[in-house]
């Protein structure tokens, strides 16, 4: 005995509009989610070579270094002194000309400093060294840093290397409560 089983017709769905939809979702995640652009600093560090793995440390004269301090109010101190951000630039400029190859940048942050400051102090540091270099290129060949030739560049960085020291651990207290006076034990 055969029974006979009814066809079922399964009914089609229109999905023409399925690829716009889905377009403007995407186009809307888009638009509304954030898009962070990391931020870094471009450092060329010298080659881990061994047989170049020499003592490259050196003494320098106190008068010969320029040095930095952020605490940990994000606070920028040169030479334990407080510096307002828009002479931080001028200054280094002014001591990297009047120094040339024999000067030192020194860069100490506290941990608990906040990252944009030490970025920002990064930020102004690299610009003036760009500026002090572009005044000599302009000078010696009456074009832009950005404009001389390889040879040209390094003989102007010869003249204005960069010499930059950064510590990151301060071994001084960041607050008076850390620190004791007196000749008794609490």
């Amino acid at each position: 005995m055969l029974i006979k089983r009814r066809k079922h017709s399964v009914p089609s769905l229109n999905t023409t509009s399925t690829a716009d939809i889905s377009f403007m979702l995407l186009t809307f995640f888009l638009v509304t989610s954030s898009m962070d652009v990391d931020r870094g600093l471009v450092r060329q560090l010298p080659p881990l070579d061994k047989e170049e793995q020499t003592d490259r440390t050196k003494d320098v004269a106190k008068e010969n270094t320029l040095a930095f301090r952020i605490t940990a109010q994000n606070k920028v101190m040169l030479n334990d002194e407080p510096i307002a951000a828009t002479d931080v630039r001028r200054r280094i400029a002014d001591f990297v000309r009047l120094r040339g190859a024999q000067h030192l940048i020194i860069v100490d942050a506290d941990p608990a400093s906040d990252y944009n400051t030490y970025f920002n102090l990064e930020n102004e540091i690299v610009a003036a060294y760009a500026e002090v270099r572009n005044v000599e290129a302009k000078r010696r060949f009456h074009r832009d840093y950005a404009s001389c030739t390889e040879e040209e560049r390094k003989k102007v960085r010869d003249i204005y290397p960069q010499h930059l020291s950064e510590t990151y651990n301060t071994a001084e207290p960041t607050s008076q409560a850390d620190t004791k006076k007196g000749g008794t034990a609490e």
